[in-house]
């Protein structure tokens, strides 16, 4: 039996958000006092389109021209968005912008691109050249088909697919990443749900009227959206309308 000196394990705090079927983009935070953000928009999830960078001293970053791969456009004008959320948290957005995709326009308008902490420190892994990998037996990692979206300081919203043919789709609004608060099912027969009445945990409130979508992207995949509604969080008021919550295989 081989003797490993205990580490302990930190999530790299990358976020990859779907735009639409043939494009994402990729937000990794660098840990700065500046709290400087690269980001990168994605072809097909691996080929760089644009690399902007925001941060406290540059929080705003505009798309100057358009870029065209295929039938797919990314539309000049996009804009990105850095904001601090108080004096621990800021946000990256995607203010204003569209993209041409599989013969459809996806807006960006308010799609978060992720939630970061302010000045955090960042720790790298350990180097996989110090370990004897002839030690490990070989395994094949697949991901879980769940988007954790986060919408303010501390409310985010889980989105699972369950596979099926009617496309159901379970989705979990939750408060600081652990309590359910609403949790609505949409699907190809039930395109729609709404929140009926406010719901208040703390200073957080999900607000009447927050509606989320089921969207058919061509034949082969759908869309989970809000579409409208607001969240009163760390006395701000935050608009959910044209959040992304995930593009899934149609079952």
């Amino acid at each position: 039996m081989v003797d490993h000196e205990a580490v302990r394990f930190t999530a790299p705090s990358v976020v990859k958000t779907p735009t639409s079927p043939n494009t994402d983009v990729v937000a990794t935070p660098t840990g700065d006092t500046n709290n400087t953000t690269q980001l990168v928009f994605e072809y097909q999830g691996r080929i760089p389109v644009w690399t902007p960078v925001v941060s406290q001293a540059q929080p705003q970053v505009v798309l100057g021209a358009d870029i065209t791969i295929g039938a797919t456009t990314w539309r000049k004008g996009i804009t990105v968005q850095y904001a601090a959320l108080g004096s621990t948290q800021y946000t990256v957005t995607i203010i204003s912008g569209e993209i041409v995709d599989d013969r459809g326009l996806y807006s960006l308008q308010g799609v978060t691109l992720g939630i970061f902490p302010i000045s955090s420190s960042i720790k790298a892994a350990p180097s996989a050249a110090a370990l004897r990998t002839e030690e490990y037996p070989r395994a094949a990692f697949t991901a879980l088909p769940t988007v954790n979206t986060p919408t303010s300081p501390n409310s985010n919203v889980v989105t699972t697919p369950s596979g099926d043919t009617n496309n159901t789709t379970y989705v979990s609004f939750q408060y600081q990443g652990r309590i359910p608060v609403w949790t609505p099912i949409v699907s190809q027969s039930q395109i729609t749900a709404v929140l009926g009445a406010d719901i208040t945990i703390g200073a957080t409130t999900w607000k009447a009227g927050i509606t989320v979508q089921y969207a058919a992207l061509g034949s082969a995949q759908y869309t989970v959206t809000i579409i409208k509604g607001d969240i009163i969080d760390d006395r701000a008021l935050y608009s959910l309308a044209g959040t992304l919550l995930g593009i899934f295989p149609i079952g």
